[in-house]
C-alpha cells in the first residue's frame, strides 16, 4: 500500500458508545487495515503469528478487531485455496467472520465493546502502526488463494498412528501419577521414533526418484511466563525428533526446522510434555526466600529448566534405542536372506537394506536439517541466558523427569 491511509479525526477519547464512522468510512478503514495485514502475510507472517506477536499486550479489543480483519482476509479467498494451518490457526483463536454481509467488522466490534467506537478507534491506530513495524519473516508455505492440492500442508502420518499416539498423550495429561504419564509420553515418542524411521527409508526411496522434498518448518507459539525455559523444552523436544528450533525473541514464537513426519513429533509432544510440567511445577507450591522476599518465579523458571534439559536427555536416549532396534532388525533379516514381510511395503523391498544404511540415511537427513536451518537463518546467534538458576527449582525439575519410567516392555510398531 502507498502512502498511509488517513483515519478518522475524531479523536477516540470523544467518541462516544454511539458515535462513530459513517457506514462509507468504517468499510474505508476495514478495507486499509486489511491491506496492512495482507502486506506482512507477503513478508512471511501468518495468522497465529500476528495474534501472538500483536496480542501479547493489546487490549481485549485490539486482539479482537486483529482476529476479525484476520479471518476478513482469509474469508475473501475460497476455502480450497487457502492452506489448511491458516483455517486451523483461525479456528485456535476463534476468529470468523460472525458480523452481517451487509456490515463492516469495526462497526460489528464497536456496537459489542464495551466503550464502543471509542475503543474500536483506539485498537485501531494501535494495530496500523504495529503493522506497520512488524519485520520479515520467512514465507512457510502459499498465502491465501495461492494453496492447490499439491501445496497444502498434508499431515505426513498415518491416521490409525496419529491417534494412536494422540491416545498416549491424552493418557499421560489426565492421570495424576507422574511415574505413569512419563510412561505414555516415552511409549509415544518411541512409536513417533518408529515411525520416522520408516518414513525416512520410504523418502530415501522415493528421492532417488526425485519425488521426495526436504525439511519445511513451522512456528510454535512460545506463552509468557518463563518463555526461555519453555523454549529450552522445545528446543529439547526438536533436537531428540532430528528437529531444530530457532527462537524468535520477543515475538512469541518459535520456528522449528525437519522434515513433516518430525515436525508432526515436535507439535505433539511438547504440547503433552507443557502440560505435564506445568502441572508438575504448579504442585511444588509457592517459594520464599530466607529474607522473607518471594522466589517464585526464579523457582518456578529453574524448574521448567531443569525438567527441559533432563527430558531432552531422556527423550533422544528413547530415539536412540528405538534406532538401534531398527537398525539390529535390520541387520538380522540381511543375515537371514528374508524379506520384511510384516513392515509396509511401496513396491520396493526395504528389507535389504542393512543398519549401517539407516544410519546413514539418518546422518544425510540431519545434515538437510542442519543445512536448511543455515539457509533460512544466515545470521542465526546463539544466546546464553543470564537469569540466574534457583539450584532447588533446578534439581526439583530434573528429578520431576527422572521419575519417568521410560522402558517400554510392549512392542509399539
Amino acid at each position: 500500500m502507498k502512502g498511509k491511509h488517513r483515519w478518522p479525526k475524531q479523536d477516540p477519547h470523544e467518541c462516544g458508545q454511539q458515535e462513530g464512522l459513517a457506514p462509507r468510512a468504517a468499510r474505508e478503514a476495514s478495507d486499509a487495515l486489511g491491506q496492512l495485514v495482507r502486506e506482512t502475510w507477503a513478508r512471511g507472517w501468518q495468522p497465529a503469528d500476528l495474534h501472538r506477536a500483536l496480542g501479547r499486550d493489546k487490549d481485549p479489543v485490539g486482539r479482537q478487531v486483529l482476529g476479525d480483519v484476520l479471518a476478513m482476509e482469509v474469508a475473501r479467498h475460497a476455502p480450497s485455496t487457502v492452506d489448511d494451518r491458516w483455517h486451523a490457526q483461525l479456528a485456535e483463536m476463534s476468529a470468523r467472520v460472525w458480523w452481517d454481509p451487509s456490515s463492516d467488522p469495526l462497526t460489528a466490534r464497536a456496537a459489542q465493546a464495551k466503550d464502543g467506537w471509542r475503543g474500536v478507534l483506539q485498537a485501531v491506530r494501535l494495530l496500523e502502526l504495529s503493522l506497520r513495524l512488524l519485520p520479515p519473516l520467512e514465507l512457510l508455505g502459499p498465502l491465501p488463494g495461492e494453496a492447490t492440492s499439491r501445496s497444502k500442508t498434508g499431515v505426513d502420518l498415518d491416521q490409525r498412528l496419529l491417534t494412536k499416539v494422540r491416545m498416549m498423550l491424552a493418557k499421560a495429561e489426565s492421570t495424576p501419577y507422574e511415574e505413569e504419564a512419563e510412561a505414555f509420553t516415552a511409549a509415544a515418542q518411541k512409536l513417533m521414533a518408529r515411525h520416522s524411521i520408516d518414513r525416512a527409508m520410504l523418502d530415501e526411496s522415493e528421492r532417488a526418484l526425485r519425488r521426495t522434498g526436504g525439511p519445511s518448518a513451522v512456528r510454535l507459539g512460545i506463552d509468557r511466563p518463563y518463555e526461555s525455559a519453555k523454549f529450552a523444552l522445545l528446543a529439547a523436544v526438536a533436537r531428540a525428533n532430528r528437529c531444530r528450533a530457532v527462537w524468535h525473541q520477543g515475538m512469541g514464537f518459535a520456528t522449528v526446522v525437519g522434515f513433516p513426519v518430525d515436525l508432526r513429533a515436535v507439535e505433539l509432544l511438547n504440547t503433552s510434555l507443557l502440560v505435564q510440567a506445568t502441572a508438575a511445577m504448579r504442585a511444588q507450591g509457592s517459594r520464599i526466600g530466607w529474607a522473607g522476599e518471594s522466589r517464585t518465579r526464579s523457582f518456578r523458571r529453574s524448574f521448567l529448566t531443569g525438567f527441559a534439559h533432563r527430558i531432552g536427555e531422556r527423550l533422544t536416549a528413547a530415539t536412540s534405542e528405538e534406532t538401534a532396534e531398527v537398525a539390529g532388525e535390520l541387520d538380522a533379516q540381511v543375515e537371514a536372506g528374508a524379506g520384511c514381510a510384516n513392515r509396509p511395503r511401496t513396491g520396493r523391498d526395504r528389507g535389504n537394506v542393512p543398519g549401517t544404511e539407516l544410519a546413514r540415511v539418518l546422518a544425510v537427513r540431519e545434515e538437510s536439517v542442519e543445512d536448511a536451518v543455515a539457509d533460512r537463518f544466515p545470521r542465526l546467534q546463539s544466546l546464553r541466558s543470564r537469569a540466574g538458576i534457583d539450584p532447588e527449582g533446578w534439581h526439583s525439575g530434573r528429578a520431576a523427569a527422572e521419575r519417568a519410567q521410560l522402558g517400554v516392555q510392549d512392542r509399539l510398531a
